[in-house]
């Protein structure tokens, strides 16, 4: 028998893909329970994402979380995509306020939001892996992780503070990237930018570039690290 979230050539489809809880009806049932007694507002009041094992990725893991006014709630479940019986491995619970960096990163068909935070003096993090595809899911998350509105686009922040020209000539991939820096503040002149070029050992004649990106914001600090199809940013809070 077929598992439902494969076709037969045994690809992955979209039942892999984190999809947002809308009701506790759809809560899978092995973290009802640690919901119920998180949730102190009714259930319109949170944001729930449910993020199914990938079984093409034999390191991916079931989760859920949730946020709302300050505070994030994290389930990791076990391993069964489809959420029935595999019980929790790990929750946390963290408020905005023990944030000091928020990493992301994509490569090819995998992404992730990697909160660093503070918890009883000691620096700990928290993975949430997904696929670049739901992007309209961790956006907003990505947004409220830095105390911004969750709808904010750093396409129209720029508006109002252009890029300087100057990095669009070094480099049109660090020029693109470097809007993620709206989102600690309202725009930037000044960075630090370097680049590396490598050389394929079988191909010396095939270049690639590996590129880094520095700017200071109002809030924070922004990094921005690109090689290949690799491409990691940082928001560091100040």
């Amino acid at each position: 028998m077929l598992h439902k979230n494969h076709l037969p050539d045994g690809k992955p489809t979209m039942y892999e893909w984190p999809v947002r809880i809308w009701n506790m009806e759809e809560i899978p049932s092995q973290f009802v329970e640690a919901v119920r007694l998180w949730m102190q507002e009714p259930f319109e009041a949170y944001h729930f994402v449910y993020a199914p094992r990938r079984r093409t990725n034999p390191e991916s893991y079931a989760y859920l979380f949730g946020y709302v006014n300050d505070t994030v709630l994290f389930l990791c479940g076990g391993t069964e995509a489809d959420g029935g019986g595999g019980g929790i491995l790990r929750k946390t619970e963290i408020s905005r306020q023990q944030i000091t960096d928020v990493f992301t990163g994509r490569e090819l068909l995998n992404a992730e939001i990697v909160i660093h935070y503070r918890e009883m003096g000691a620096h700990r993090q928290l993975a949430f892996p997904y696929v670049p595809s739901v992007y309209y899911l961790y956006d907003p998350f990505l947004n409220w992780l830095l105390g911004i509105d969750r709808e904010f686009l750093p396409a129209l922040a720029e508006r109002d503070n252009p890029r300087p020209d100057k990095l669009y000539r070094e480099s049109l991939a660090m020029y693109n990237y470097s809007l993620g820096a709206y989102r600690l503040g309202n725009g930037f002149q000044e960075y630090q930018y370097r680049l590396k070029q490598h050389r394929c050992k079988w191909m010396p004649w095939k270049k690639t570039l590996e590129e880094w990106l520095e700017i200071a914001m109002e809030r924070g600090q922004f990094w921005l690290h690109s090689y290949g199809y690799l491409t990691e940013c940082n928001y560091h809070i100040q």
